[in-house]
């Protein structure tokens, strides 16, 4: 029974994004700047490239958890907390990618001040070339509208920083050494491979297919919608999510916690607002503290009173060595925030 329902839970999901998809194709005519590309599935092998490096994971990682008198000072100080922005020297290209899913507002999507703070802090350090880049998802197909309707538009114009909606731009297939679940591989943007930092804002939210969704999953904007549509179809979403990671090594992941969904997700759901901010080298300790973090608020059954060391998201990315693999190698750095609530639930 259980199998059964979850096997209807990523149909469902799968026929609703096609869908949502199909149903706004016409406004996509009328409206969109840009033309989402009819890219072949299938590719010759040899203009696949196939990824191979090297993955050190440190003994141990520092994350920062802050809640400050605004969201700005906030997303300061949990970077300071977490060892800042020093990985930046002038002169460097930073791809600064929000979670710009949908068009509706945070926590649906990255809150506009969150991705101002980050900004500045990046122009702080000297960057001469800063990117905001994303692609939202297949039922929101025009990510450039999206990004005006909730506010990342406004805020990248006015910080003077390139914006590209990555509907229309140049992808690349990769096959990263290790792949399970992504038999042919996927498509990132092309722009992800001229750039010497990413940086990851994500969002803290639970997700009605996938669990959860935070620095791990957000990298599914950074791969091409027909992908996402496999994905989606598949019994192993949650371990393709992992997986899809190799592709991406972010200098800094931040999860965005202003506001969270404790239930429902991505778009819409339950929502608490927190004015927190967790940011860290590392993806896992970042999503296994955003977790704690639900946890400690109530949440979902799939997340609760769960060992999330074992989710498919969290172990297949272990596996794969994209991040730390236990909570001893967590160095939770906490600031107007109840450090041992938090470190209770991460163990």
């Amino acid at each position: 029974m259980e199998n059964r329902k979850k096997y209807l839970t990523i149909g469902l999901g799968t026929l609703f994004l096609l869908s949502q998809s199909l149903s706004k194709q016409e406004n996509l005519k009328q409206e969109s700047i840009f033309k989402i590309p009819n890219n072949p599935i299938y590719v010759a092998q040899n203009s696949i490239e196939v990824i191979n490096q090297e993955r050190k994971i440190p003994q141990i990682v520092d994350v920062g958890v802050a809640k400050e008198e605004n969201i700005r000072k906030s997303v300061k100080k949990a970077i300071e907390l977490c060892g800042g922005m020093n990985f930046i020297k002038p002169g460097d290209t930073v791809l600064i990618k929000p979670n710009v899913n949908s068009n509706d507002p945070y926590p649906g999507t990255t809150n506009p001040e969150v991705l101002a703070e980050v900004i500045e802090m990046v122009k702080e350090k000297g960057a001469k070339r800063i990117i905001v880049a994303d692609s939202s998802g297949i039922p929101w197909p025009n990510t450039l509208k999206n990004m005006e309707a909730t506010g990342i538009l406004k805020v990248a114009q006015r910080a003077g920083v390139e914006v590209y909606a990555l509907d229309n731009m140049e992808w690349i297939w990769v096959k990263p050494e290790g792949l399970k679940y992504w038999d042919r591989g996927f498509r990132i943007p092309k722009i992800v491979k001229e750039v010497d930092h990413i940086i990851n804002v994500a969002v803290v939210k639970t997700h009605s297919i996938a669990d959860f969704t935070m620095s791990l999953k957000n990298f599914v904007g950074f791969i091409h919608r027909q992908d996402r549509v496999i994905m989606h179809s598949s019994r192993y979403l949650k371990e393709m999510i992992g997986e899809l990671n190799i592709a991406f090594s972010p200098s800094l992941n931040i999860l965005d916690a202003s506001k969270v969904f404790v239930r429902g997700g991505p778009a819409k759901g339950e929502e608490r607002e927190l004015g927190m901010v967790i940011a860290s080298t590392d993806r896992i300790a970042c999503d296994i503290t955003g977790l704690s973090l639900l946890k400690l608020l109530g949440t979902t059954q799939e997340i609760q009173n769960k060992n999330m060391w074992e989710h498919p998201q969290i172990k297949r990315a272990i596996e794969l060595g994209i991040g730390i693999n236990n909570p001893d190698l967590i160095n939770l750095k906490t600031s107007n925030v109840d450090r041992e609530k938090l470190l209770l639930r991460i163990k």
